[in-house]
């Protein structure tokens, strides 16, 4: 009698054929160590996993192997080959363990045999034609999927909240496709998902879970890019609006505890430590102001003792954004002017001519291997250096800072609710520092 384990594979699309179910396997296994007279140690289940994955990918297999390395049994028995591995290197790691450990391991649909030279060749032999079998299938499974992403159709059933199959396309879905806009354009404005998700529940009726929210916010199908391939996906919003987004999850505006309305709230970062600055307000008063949380906690560590209340921020953001905005405008056109007058692209032409060139001199044994490292390196930096040059650069997004601040702006801001107001900052900023000695610098949302 032997104390043996018993190990059962399969992968998801083998789960309902006929002989390779987990049933199947596992009632064969049971009356084969049944009628061997056999001690079960325990039966091992790796279900919806393929062969081709690695040892440390399947956890029923590393559980299997914690107790073959305890002790536990002498003789590990699954169905057939294939059920154990079809990788070649992943069998051999497995298998130095089992030996180290004097664990033998047998098929009962198939004949192999480890302890002979002619059997290990076998079994050599059949994990090849295994693995070869696996590759094929992998290949013609990804050109399959490479045509459907070249003919835009969807690679799954599965979609994306806010859209569904008609046909052989995408399509956003009559039903959600509102709620869906709705939340985008909130959190753009407000960068508040609680904020967001109200929005869709009061004009649509739609509760949106935080889990849901989580999942739009990190799915690329929402600007058309979907397994891989653009345009797969009717877009709800544009790549630099998701990319905007993905940035304000980082800042994200925190809930007061009394439901106050702090504008900065997020935006704020402490350039000493490089933490968000924390939101405060005085007791019995309306005066509300930002700190580094970090000159409290983490041992006193940072060195910002500022403390700079809300209206002042906001005094200085009034005075000097439409100024900023200018300056970027201006330097923004003086960055094309100057990208047109340099011709990056001859330039760039002409140092590749060098690389070829400095390489032929070398092989010709006409400069010697120093030269030739110290000269190609030079040049190659440089043709990266003008590589990314002659790439044409985005244009920053000048016209949603027009939108928000034009001609006299300011008296119609002082009539917004401080929670407008806080998505006006929030458009316009991307990042402002409070430095110790209490000057402000900030970063336009471009």
């Amino acid at each position: 009698m032997k104390r043996v384990f018993l190990y059962v594979r399969v992968s998801t699309e083998e789960q309902a054929v006929h002989g390779l179910s987990i049933e199947a396997q596992t009632l064969a296994l049971e009356e084969w160590a049944k009628a061997n007279g056999h001690q079960v140690v325990d039966l091992y289940v790796d279900a919806g996993i393929s062969a081709r994955k690695p040892a440390t990918k399947r956890p029923e297999l590393q559980r299997l192997l914690l107790d073959v390395q305890s002790g536990k049994g002498e003789l590990i028995v699954f169905t057939k080959l294939d059920r154990w591995f079809r990788n070649i290197a992943e069998y051999y790691k497995v298998q130095e363990i089992l030996e180290k450990c004097h664990v033998d391991w047998r098929t009962i649909q198939e004949d192999y045999d480890t302890s002979t030279a002619a059997g290990r060749l076998k079994i050599n032999i059949m994990l090849s034609v295994a693995q070869d079998e696996a590759d094929r299938t992998s290949e013609r499974i990804k050109a399959v999927f490479e045509t459907k992403r070249q003919k835009l159709e969807p690679l799954t059933g599965q979609m994306p909240y806010g859209y569904m199959i008609d046909g052989k396309q995408i399509v956003k879905d009559p039903k959600t496709e509102r709620a869906v806009s709705i939340f985008f354009r909130s959190f753009l404005e407000s960068g508040s998902i609680a904020a967001s998700q109200r929005d869709v529940f009061e004009q649509c009726g739609i509760n949106l879970t935080y889990q849901r929210v989580h999942k739009m916010m990190g799915c690329t199908a929402y600007y058309g890019r979907y397994f891989g391939a653009d345009g797969m996906t009717p877009p709800y919003v544009t790549k630099e609006e998701f990319d905007a987004m993905r940035g304000m999850r980082k800042k994200v505006v925190r809930k007061s505890l009394k439901n106050n309305v702090f504008l900065f709230s997020g935006l704020i970062i402490c350039p000493e430590c490089g933490h968000r600055m924390g939101t405060r307000r005085a007791s019995a008063s309306t005066y509300q102001y930002y700190t580094c949380p970090t000159r409290y906690v983490m041992g006193g560590k940072c060195q910002n003792r500022v403390c700079l209340g809300e209206r002042k921020i906001e005094r200085f953001l009034m005075d000097t954004v439409e100024e900023k905005i200018k300056q970027a405008k201006f330097e923004y056109e003086s960055e094309q002017k100057a990208a047109k007058r340099a011709d990056y692209k001859t330039e760039l032409s002409a140092v590749r001519g060098k690389l070829r060139r400095l390489k032929e001199l070398y092989v010709n044994d006409l400069i010697s291997l120093d030269d030739y490292k110290a000269d190609y390196t030079a040049l190659s930096a440089r043709a990266e250096e003008l590589s990314k040059a002659a790439q044409p650069t985005r244009e920053p997004n000048f016209a949603a800072l027009d939108a928000v601040i034009g001609e006299n702006w300011v008296d119609g801001f002082q009539e917004l609710s401080p929670e407008r107001k806080r998505k006006v900052w929030r458009t316009v900023l991307k990042e402002i520092r409070i430095y110790p000695d209490r000057h402000i610098e900030f970063n336009l949302n471009l």
